[in-house]
């Protein structure tokens, strides 16, 4: 068992996920995914409107 969690399917669309958005300093489209959030990531609890997004989405 792992203390870190991960994405279970990154290479399906993990550029699309808040972890590499941030890490590509993408500022704008955080801003935007940030409004109305409606998911939330089970790993890190980031709050969006769009769960693919997300590594983990569940509904908030």
């Amino acid at each position: 068992m792992t203390d870190k969690l991960q994405c279970e399917n990154p290479e399906e669309h993990y550029e699309l996920h808040m972890c590499q958005l941030k890490a590509k300093e993408m500022h704008e489209r955080i801003e935007q995914l940030y409004k109305d959030p409606k998911y939330v990531c089970a790993f890190c609890g980031t709050k969006v409107n769009r769960a693919e997004n997300l590594c983990s989405p569940k509904p908030l």
